[in-house]
């Protein structure tokens, strides 16, 4: 059996700061009502989730572990480092290249460093996934996408 209370109970306050920065956050943003939800309702709502999950991950790993383990042991560590870094490029690049380019290349590096599909799998959940999301926030919500210097 595998003890790792201590790095989950971690976790859980790591997201209990996160969810809470963001009920606080929201709470400055018009909550409107449930008929008509305004800008904060939204963020307020996956806030107070996000801390409701967050208290019952640390309460359910509150007891000591018997036997210390490492955080992250050997290299386990260079596959989050890396998803973290081709997320923050995702997020740099994406108003300069436009969406559809950006996130095609960020689902298609992140299945291959990340990962590790095959390319036929890789090529098909990309553009898959590019074109569905395309289609649900360009058309059907209307969310204006950047068009980045190519205009596509």
């Amino acid at each position: 059996m595998t003890f790792i209370n201590k790095w989950d109970r971690v976790t859980g306050y790591v997201l209990l700061v996160i969810g809470g920065i963001t009920l606080w956050g929201s709470v400055h943003l018009s909550m409107g009502t449930l008929k008509h939800p305004g800008p904060g309702f939204f963020p307020f709502l996956l806030g107070f989730v996000l801390v409701l999950f967050s208290i019952a991950l640390i309460s359910k790993h509150w007891q000591k572990d018997q036997v210390p383990q490492p955080f992250w042991a050997g290299r386990t560590w260079v596959r989050p480092l890396l998803g973290v870094m081709i997320l923050g490029f995702y997020a740099l690049l994406v108003d300069w290249v436009g969406f559809l380019i950006t996130t095609f290349a960020f689902l298609a590096i992140w299945m291959a460093v990340i990962e590790r599909l095959r390319w036929r799998t890789i090529l098909s959940i990309s553009i898959g996934t590019t074109v569905v999301l395309y289609l649900i926030f360009s058309l059907f919500l209307e969310v204006p996408l950047p068009q980045g210097f190519l205009g596509i």
